[in-house]
């Protein structure tokens, strides 16, 4: 009985707070959401909220946020015992950005963790995730996080209000690198990979979808 206690409460303790307090710095606008429910996957009504809120700040357009970004920012919060998220971008409508930008597709933020330094929290994103863009915004005091498939972290020394410096560095790695052993799972990528592993079954034993 106190082996499973035990169990219970280390699983709660490395449990994500499912409330967020999101403030968007370019809108002077906040939303508290519930955004992972009791499984650990992110709740269909919070990302609709979430997607509204991170809407493009000049054409007031929006799109759906992929709810694996949803989840790293969730977990990333929680690393650190932080609630309060200040958003610097969200969803950008073309052509406002660099060309291909992640955020184009509601694939991208960037944003701060409130009392943490943009170095920590690039630098724990980079070690825990694979299949991710870091981008370590040092002089603006933010990080940007996107999701691809291409592991790719860089520096950029660009004041705010001015475009990339042009010195930007930039680093790659495969992305089947093993994680550490304290990294969180991602409940998209589980989800993910039992829905390969049941098409992948279905092949062997001759079962295909429609066309």
């Amino acid at each position: 009985m106190l082996a499973l206690l035990a169990v219970l409460v280390a699983s709660l303790a490395g449990a994500p707070d499912r409330t967020l307090h999101f403030v968007f710095e370019n809108r002077n606008e906040s939303l508290d959401v519930a955004l992972l429910d009791r499984s650990g996957a992110v709740a269909s009504d919070a990302l609709a909220e979430l997607s509204h809120f991170v809407r493009c700040v000049r054409t007031d357009r929006e799109r759906p946020i992929h709810p694996r970004l949803a989840e790293i920012v969730a977990r990333t919060a929680a690393a650190f015992g932080r609630r309060r998220i200040e958003v610097v971008s969200g969803y950008r409508a073309a052509p406002y950005g660099a060309p291909h930008s992640k955020h184009f597709v509601g694939r991208a933020m960037d944003l701060k963790l409130s009392g943490v330094p943009a170095r920590k929290v690039a630098a724990w994103v980079w070690r825990n995730f694979r299949g991710v863009g870091v981008g370590l915004y040092p002089t603006q005091g933010f990080v940007h996080i996107d999701v691809r498939d291409t592991d790719v972290k860089w520096l950029d020394l660009a004041r705010h209000g001015h475009e990339t410096t042009g010195s930007v560095r930039y680093t790659s790695r495969d992305r089947d690198d093993v994680l550490p052993a304290t990294a969180p799972r991602l409940e998209y990528d589980d989800r993910a990979g039992a829905v390969a592993r049941s098409w992948a079954s279905n092949e062997k034993v001759g079962i295909r979808g429609s066309d």
